[in-house]
């Protein structure tokens, strides 16, 4: 596997473990409004997943179809956040959240990946900054 389609692989594995952790913490918030704000942004989550399997297919490779290992250190923030409430599920996801933001500011200018790959990588990155901006705002109005 080459140094592009490792650094592919290991945005979806991560996306993947991004819709673990906010399926955890949709399930245990009380405010609705903020659980289904939470929904909107698995759902980008999702579809992170599949244009990163696309690009994984285009280069023959094989395609990811869950999170790594990694993804009890995800959802465990979040289950272990349930004991303490709603402030405090928003602050673990601030922080899974930072993660995907600096994994896809680090990949988006990666030599490894073409021009395409690099347009969808940024429009990701613009997605996890809009994610994490809104729920560390939120988490701190709480």
């Amino acid at each position: 596997m080459d140094k592009g389609a490792k650094l592919l692989k290991e945005l979806c594995e991560a996306d993947f473990d991004a819709i673990e952790a906010y399926e955890e913490a949709i399930k245990r918030l009380d405010d609705k409004s903020i659980a289904d704000k939470l929904a909107q942004y698995r759902t980008d989550h999702v579809s992170h997943t599949e244009v990163l399997n696309r690009f994984l297919k285009t280069r023959n490779e094989e395609m990811v179809d869950g999170p790594d290992a990694k993804r009890l250190l995800t959802e465990g923030k979040v289950v272990i956040a349930d004991l303490f409430g709603d402030k405090a599920i928003l602050k673990a996801m601030v922080a899974n959240e930072k993660i995907m933001v600096k994994a896809y500011e680090e990949a988006r200018d990666s030599d490894a990946l073409n021009v395409d790959e690099k347009a969808q990588l940024a429009k990701h990155y613009d997605d996890e900054k809009r994610h994490h901006a809104w729920i560390k705002s939120t988490s701190e109005q709480l």
